[in-house]
């Protein structure tokens, strides 16, 4: 009875996503507050222990609007590519790119074995995303995260993220 009840209940929201898709419109979107509780759940179903989830989750009540903002406009979309490296690609960056790559030569060959990624690329990255650990960012992450997870744009992909914070957490 149950199954049949589910297989009924899937063919319906089927229909109502072909028909949304069919009309043009996209699906109605649950509220931040489903949404989260969703993510909670899920969570947990995966293994993340549930005081830990609910630490990480204890903050985050609604979207963050400064984190959509940031995101649609980082310096990697907005500008060309000569004037983004122009203006992020400075001699005092190489300079400390160089000296990270010769304080932690070892640890780089060993992540680029391990990844298949060449260690200059690693440590170009390294620098380019944290200025070799000078900066970790002014946002608190799984907040961040669960903005992104929940906003459609690349909700995939930051929904896979969120939960790999988590599990770091965990």
């Amino acid at each position: 009875m149950a199954r049949a009840r589910q297989v009924r209940y899937t063919a319906v929201v089927l229909i109502a996503l072909l028909l949304s898709v069919a009309l043009g419109q996209e699906p109605a979107r649950p509220s931040f507050a489903e949404w989260l509780a969703g993510i909670r759940a899920e969570a947990i179903a995966r293994g993340v222990r549930e005081d830990i989830v609910d630490a990480a989750l204890a903050d985050v009540t609604e979207p963050q609007p400064v984190i959509l903002e940031r995101d649609r406009s980082q310096a990697e979309t907005v500008l060309s590519l000569e004037s983004y490296l122009a203006r992020s690609l400075t001699p005092k960056l190489i300079l400390a790119g160089r000296e990270a790559f010769a304080k932690h030569k070892e640890l780089l060959a060993q992540v680029s074995e391990k990844y298949g990624v060449p260690a200059r690329i690693i440590a170009a990255v390294w620098g380019m995303e944290s200025n070799y650990g000078r900066f970790s960012g002014v946002r608190p992450t799984v907040p961040a995260l669960a903005t992104l997870a929940w906003d459609p744009r690349r909700a995939a992909f930051f929904r896979g993220e969120l939960f790999n914070a988590l599990e770091i957490l965990n």
